[in-house]
């Protein structure tokens, strides 16, 4: 994501403004600031949160479980590298993992170089011969060395293939290639065809998120794995398989600087929109080891759409091999309906277990990315479903065979986030949730236990912060392998727990399953940051503009900060219904959810990051009440929280109030200072999708809009921005990536399109050879800064701003 290069050249970019910056009035906003200088310029460059997370040690400790024991080894922090230490969960005790100073002896000879004992060359390692030997891999050889590095051997490994997908026991793989599946064994490497159909109209393989195929060709990424899933036994492989047949081809991306080719390179590819997309874009096929038999899976009466193909790669809910079904949901198009079938595994039937209808979109975990909130109780003959029915999001156990209710598990005014661990013979589910303890954030995460009857919830993380618990799946969205965090040791009876605020650096316990605190693992040591100046964010809660909910945020002001000043605003947004995105924990203003909002601040800015109404994580009313609006995500809402907060807060100059965010972030910063000219004066939207009829995954955009219907607004007109283009008063720049594949750049070139036809002027980065983290880039991350200086500061930066990034 981020080049190691970024901080120095971020520095030197930064140091070219270092001149005093020579006033101007373009927005007749009263008085103007003092004039930045090279302190100014050096010390934003220090809080480039490549430069800055290091300055934080211990501050997400991940555990990595040994076997099925309860003893894990971790990564530990010091001064100048890290230890791998290793760890008992049931009584604290703690030692190396291996003494690092013979390893590091060892590698320097055989590898020819120095190599510290503290930052010796891997990050990863796994033990052998119970915990007597480690492997790891170093300058591209495997190593297996005694533990006290007295002997060691090489061996030679071959690495996992990222494009095959491994059975339970590790013996085959199934992978892609001209559009069908093959099987390899992984011992002998022979390889045969397990479909011979696919065609390159009809391929087994599931694309609705490939998002790196350039990176692919060029080798910087890995291969993204072929759309399924393996059975637990091994016998059966269920695939995914994506229909383009009638589809029309367009050039999506083209690699105007290829590096290995004189000319451009257009990737012309298959491209459904909403007006020609095929009723059905997926099918499912079950394929049968044993018999060679390859069946269709009948998607029931909603099929399978939107997200219902990538939840059946997840694996939820789940196979049930005693009595020879595969449980999957299906959903509609739009998705106000989803479903649960049960596939006969020798026949391929399907019959229907329960469905679930809404006026809008249904889901079924309030973070879109995240695994969804239902399992498979195969022993029991249940499932756990989640729903907000009730107007919060919680947990309902049926009947796997009638589909009958049998109980409401939890309820009341607040969330269920993220089933994390289910005991289904203690009848146990382990789960986050938030806004349930009173007077709480209510986006803090909190670990929970429940019986299935419902009976015996209890709090598990009593501190009031955020419990750092996420539950992205093993297969990520975009194609590739994710790596999960186990937080529960394989026994269930220990889990880590890490927890902080914006303003508390993060401490690791380790705890029982029911709670009990066993001992402190290590507190995040924040010293070198807090030796900078630097301060934590603000918390800030205001109304939603309809003053019917709370709406939080924080705020974030220079190191420098004078209160006697008057400092421009700038809201960094996101605001999409996928995911909330204030931050909560103590390092989310540090990394990539801060993203450079605090080096923008060094600048002379006060940054605001908030979550009105239309995003998840709280009721329903409050993620659905504007989604039919042409506000569709009550960027009004954030237009009120910054008026409140300015209410107590005379520093805050509110009018110049600029506006930033990239992907769906891009979409609403630009959204927004159309919208409401009157208060956002200056807008930077950068990889913004602006016109979703010729996105590739427009369709799954059609679960938060609806559907176009004859007779009705077309909600793709109602959602895009071109329409709104008319409306710029403010100063508005787009930034894009020449090879993003997520958001592409015709995105920015439609609204181009339409800003010129309004008479409109603007400013247009594209940067070459940049993908959807474009907003990262360094010459992005300058560019943004000068706009903002330019034209809510009203200073204008020393000419040459933007240098060659060398």
């Amino acid at each position: 994501m981020l080049k190691a290069y970024v901080r120095r050249v971020l520095i030197g970019a930064l140091v070219l403004l270092s001149n005093s910056c020579g006033s101007i009035n373009q927005l007749g906003a009263g008085e103007a600031m003092p004039g930045l200088t090279r302190a100014d310029f050096e010390r934003a460059a220090r809080f480039y949160p490549d430069a800055i997370r290091g300055l934080v040690l211990n501050a997400a400790p991940v555990p990595n479980w040994i076997g099925e024991t309860d003893q894990f080894w971790y990564r530990r922090d010091v001064s100048g590298g890290y230890r791998f230490e290793t760890v008992n969960a049931a009584t604290g005790e703690t030692a190396p993992s291996f003494n690092h100073e013979a390893v590091a002896r060892m590698l320097s000879l055989e590898l020819g170089k120095a190599i510290s004992a503290y930052k010796l060359p891997f990050t990863s390692f796994r033990y052998s011969d119970g915990l007597k030997r480690v492997a790891f891999v170093a300058g591209e050889k495997t190593f297996e060395c005694s533990r006290d590095a007295s002997f060691c051997n090489m061996k030679a490994e071959t690495p996992p293939d990222p494009a095959a997908t491994l059975s339970p026991d590790g013996m085959q793989a199934v992978f892609a290639r001209d559009h069908n599946l093959w099987l390899r064994e992984t011992s002998s490497g022979n390889e045969r065809s397990l479909t011979t159909d696919g065609t390159a109209e009809f391929p087994y393989r599931y694309t609705a998120f490939r998002t790196t195929y350039i990176e692919e060709r060029r080798g910087t990424e890995p291969p993204t794995y072929p759309g399924a899933t393996w059975s637990p036994d091994g016998r059966y492989i269920l695939a995914v398989r994506t229909d383009y047949r009638g589809v029309k081809s367009a050039p999506y991306v083209v690699e105007y600087l290829p590096p290995d080719s004189p000319r451009p390179i257009a990737h012309q590819i298959a491209m459904p929109t909403a007006a020609d997309a095929p009723k059905v874009p997926y099918a499912l096929s079950l394929i049968d080891r044993k018999s060679g038999r390859v069946v269709e899976v009948n998607g029931g009466a909603f099929g399978f759409n939107d997200y219902a193909p990538y939840w059946a790669i997840v694996g939820e809910p789940g196979w049930d091999m005693e009595n020879g079904e595969l449980y999957l949901v299906t959903s509609t198009r739009d998705s106000r309906a989803l479903g649960l079938v049960a596939v006969d595994l020798e026949t391929g039937n399907v019959r229907a277990v329960l469905e679930e209808r809404g006026d809008q979109f249904l889901n079924l975990n309030p973070f879109d990315y995240h695994v969804p909130n239902v399992r498979l109780l195969a022993s029991r003959g249940e499932i756990l479903w989640w729903s907000e029915r009730s107007g919060w999001g919680h947990l309902y156990r049926y009947d796997a065979r009638t589909g009958a209710l049998k109980n409401v598990v939890t309820k009341g005014d607040w969330v269920v986030f993220d089933i994390v661990r289910l005991d289904e013979a203690a009848g146990v589910i382990y789960f986050t949730g938030g806004g349930k303890e009173e007077g709480r954030n209510p986006y803090y995460r909190h670990l929970y236990r429940v019986n299935l009857d419902g009976s015996g919830l209890k709090l598990l993380t009593p501190e009031n912060a955020d419990h750092t618990y996420t539950n992205f799946p093993e297969r990520g969205l975009n194609g590739h392998y994710d790596t999960q965090m186990r937080r529960f040791s394989p026994s269930g009876r220990y889990f880590v727990d890490t927890y902080s605020t914006v303003s508390e650096a993060p401490r690791t316990v380790v705890r029982t399953a029911a709670g009990a605190r066993v001992f402190d693992l290590v507190d995040a040591d924040a010293s070198a940051l807090l030796a900078t100046g630097w301060s934590p964010p603000e918390r800030l809660v205001a109304k939603s503009a309809d003053g019917a909910y709370d709406i939080h945020g924080v705020l974030l002001k220079p190191t420098n900060f004078d209160k006697a000043r008057r400092y421009p605003v700038i809201e960094q947004i996101y605001a999409g219904p996928q995911v909330s995105f204030a931050p909560q924990g103590f390092m989310d203003t540090l990394g990539a959810r801060g993203a450079y909002m605090q080096a923008l601040a060094e600048l002379g800015f006060i940054i605001v990051v908030q979550d009105g109404r239309g995003t998840p994580r709280r009721s329903r009313a409050f993620h659905m009440a504007p989604m039919k609006d042409e506000d569709s995500f009550a960027l009004i809402d954030h237009v009120a929280g910054i008026r409140s907060a300015a209410r107590t807060r005379p520093y805050m100059d509110l009018e110049r109030v600029g506006i930033t965010g990239i992907s769906f972030g891009g979409y609403a910063s630009a959204r927004a200072i159309l919208l409401f000219p009157d208060f956002y004066k200056a807008a930077v939207s950068i990889a913004g999708p602006h016109d979703y009829r010729t996105m590739i995954s427009s369709i799954s955009v059609e679960r938060f809009f609806g559907i176009p219907v004859d007779g009705e607004d077309d909600v793709y007109t109602r959602v895009d921005n071109l329409h709104l283009a008319k409306r710029l008063e403010g100063k508005l720049m787009l930034i894009a990536g020449e090879i993003d594949q997520n958001v592409p750049f015709n995105q920015a070139v439609a609204l181009s399109n339409a800003l010129i036809e309004a008479g409109k002027e603007f400013d247009f980065v594209l940067v070459p050879n940049a993908a959807h983290d474009v907003g990262y880039h360094p010459y992005a991350a300058r560019r943004l800064a000068g706009f903002f200086v330019r034209h809510l500061q009203q200073q204008e930066p020393p000419v040459p701003f933007a240098q060659a990034a060398k």
